[in-house]
């Protein structure tokens, strides 16, 4: 084949990336700001019918304009909702974090395969979409049945340091150590509020500081991912095999939600603090797909698939340890803002 004979669409992929990033970036930014205004039932109801909307608005699209509506309206919930369910993990125990992080993962995979299942099944794209509307119930449900809220949670017993929730008490709060008292209320959510509604602009964005070592790598990791896969993966094909072009794009994603699934599921087995590691890898897999685009040389899918495999493991690798990092290192102070290490992704 010619190098740039491509069967590309008018537009691309990363037009539909910038409609899903915009959104969520603006919120994730600004949300050191205000998020702590915004009560957690005003939050998860926003998160929960932007999301309906995004499934509703791209089923039910007559033109581009109302899908990349849709996905505004997609990233829009994702915004909201990861800064809101990442500082409940706060609340938790510390490995609240790991299984956040898995849930994550397998969301994504859950999700491609899905779509891919049920397209590749003779669904037709609008009726999958609308099956989807299955996740928001699912995650009103999780939230308003399953969860046990912090604010219900009783101190029935005296915490080990191992059980102790990674947002402790303020300081000035000093419980007999040799007693327990089967009254008392987890209440880190008020203390969280009170302590950052304190707190000047500068001050807010100083404690920002000590992610940075965090966020910078994962950003990299992240720029790096969303260059191959918006803008590389339409390019890299195979013609006349098992699949068709489409299908090849839609395995492409489950193949790499694969990887990040197992990565991100991986920190209580394997965990390191070399984050900027994971760049570093990301950044050869986007010259190899590069190269690949181009000329396409690869012989086989399966060594496409492999390689986002990996792509996919170092990605989800990358998240898992940052964000495992940041809850062991950073100050306790500092925890109640850990959804705002957010702004990297």
């Amino acid at each position: 084949m010619v190098p740039n004979s491509r069967k590309c669409n008018i537009l691309s992929t990363g037009a539909i990336l910038l409609a899903d990033i915009l959104p969520t970036l603006f919120i994730k930014s600004t949300a050191v700001f205000w998020i702590h205004r915004v009560a957690y039932n005003i939050r998860v109801p926003m998160s929960i019918l932007f999301v309906v909307a995004a499934f509703i608005t791209v089923a039910t699209s007559v033109a581009t304009w109302m899908s990349l509506l849709g996905v505004v309206f997609a990233s829009i919930s994702s915004g909201i909702g990861e800064i809101t369910f990442l500082s409940l993990t706060a609340l938790f125990h510390k490995n609240t974090i790991s299984t956040w992080s898995s849930g994550t993962g397998g969301a994504g995979v859950i999700g491609a395969l899905s779509y891919a299942g049920l397209t590749g099944a003779g669904l037709s794209p609008r009726h999958t979409i609308l099956a989807m509307l299955l996740v928001p119930a699912l995650m009103a449900v999780s939230y308003y049945i399953i969860l046990v809220h912090p604010n219900s949670i009783k101190s029935r017993k005296c915490q080990t340091e191992d059980q102790s929730p990674l947002l402790k008490q303020p300081t000035d709060i000093t419980p007999d150590e040799d007693s327990c008292n089967d009254s008392e209320e987890v209440t880190g959510t008020t203390a969280a509020t009170s302590y950052i509604s304190r707190l000047s602009t500068r001050q807010r964005l100083m404690l920002i500081l000590p992610l940075l070592k965090y966020m910078i790598p994962l950003f990299s990791v992240y720029v790096a991912e969303y260059y191959i896969n918006q803008a590389l993966f339409e390019l890299i094909y195979f013609e006349d095999i098992w699949l068709t072009l489409a299908e090849q794009y839609r395995w492409y994603q489950v193949d790499y939600q694969l990887g990040v699934f197992i990565s991100r599921s991986s920190v209580n087995l394997f965990h390191t603090k070399a984050i900027w590691v994971f760049p570093v890898m990301q950044v050869i897999n986007a010259v190899f797909f590069s190269v690949e685009a181009y000329f396409l040389f690869v012989p086989s899918i399966w060594i496409v698939f492999a390689v986002i495999f990996f792509e996919g493991l170092m990605g989800g690798a990358a998240y898992v340890n940052a964000f495992f990092s940041i809850s062991e290192d950073v100050r306790n102070h500092a925890k109640q803002i850990m959804p705002f290490s957010y702004y990297e992704d």
